[in-house]
């Protein structure tokens, strides 16, 4: 008796999240590891181990305490490379249990044309990391401006106004209609998938995950900007913003999910803005 396509969409989820979680895991693993590093070659003396480059944590010490620890103005290559490291470790630990179910729509529809589905999800997944990976280029950028621009020390109460200034702007584009239109396109990964021709063989593949991964991009840049802003080894935001990144997607009411959040974030994000001249204990919510 043949399975119907609804079970066998079930059975490969259920499968695919088997490895896609195992392989996520052993990035989450690497990204705590990095965060309890020693040293981090190029960060220079001081700075908080683990720290992503250029992305110290907002504060050490809290309203006006300052230990003397300041970023120096020019990002080295090996600070730069570690950020990229550690972008894309983070790329791999959040957003390769968020794309399960496009991966599992994938290997479905490949499976029913006949196709050597392992081969062809894999290239498919590679279109769809690529993009991400890549997009860390732009956060690294940012990072070394602001560096270059404004050496604050670490200890600074403004790096956190600086923080609760990207949070705002994250919860601000949650009500966007950019994210409305690719949250929905991420919310419907069969469809996707199925629209989807992929006449060209495995070019053609490759260029479909890469537009996946586009639509995955502009739904979560700004969440993922908030990650750079607490530090992109703090693994409680990351784990916070994994599980948001699932209930938008997979939820019936993922979009009011969104909106909610994006309405906690403005909260919070002014919160931060204004901690300098009114200190609250929220400002340990990103130290």
């Amino acid at each position: 008796m043949t399975a119907s396509p609804a079970r066998v969409i079930r059975r490969l989820t259920l499968t695919t999240g088997v490895w896609m979680v195992a392989v996520s895991g052993l990035a989450w693993w690497w990204m705590y590891s990095a965060g309890h590093m020693p040293s981090v070659p190029g960060m220079g003396p001081g700075t908080e181990s683990g720290t992503a480059p250029g992305m110290t944590p907002p504060m050490a010490g809290h309203h006006g305490m300052d230990h003397g620890t300041t970023a120096t103005p020019v990002m080295s290559l090996a600070e730069a490379l570690m950020f990229l490291a550690m972008w894309a470790g983070m790329v791999v630990a959040m957003m390769v249990p968020v794309a399960v179910p496009l991966v599992a729509a994938h290997r479905f529809v490949t499976r029913t044309k006949g196709r050597k589905g392992a081969v062809d999800t894999g290239v498919f997944i590679t279109g769809y990391l690529v993009v991400w990976v890549v997009s860390g280029l732009v956060p690294l950028l940012l990072v070394a401006l602001k560096r270059w621009l404004l050496p604050i020390g670490e200890d600074s109460t403004w790096a956190v106004a600086g923080a609760g200034a990207v949070i705002t702007v994250a919860g601000a584009f949650q009500f966007t209609g950019l994210k409305t239109r690719c949250l929905t396109v991420c919310r419907s990964p069969l469809s996707f998938v199925l629209t989807h021709d992929f006449a060209a063989g495995r070019l053609g593949t490759l260029k479909a995950g890469a537009l996946n991964g586009l639509y995955c991009l502009g739904c979560c840049w700004a969440l993922m900007l908030v990650q750079v802003a607490v530090g992109l080894h703090n693994v409680i935001w990351m784990g916070a913003l994994t599980l948001l990144f699932l209930a938008e997607r997979v939820l019936r009411a993922g979009q009011r999910v969104a909106m909610v959040t994006g309405a906690a974030m403005l909260a919070l994000g002014v919160a931060l803005i204004l901690d300098p001249l009114l200190p609250t204990p929220l400002a340990a919510m990103v130290t």
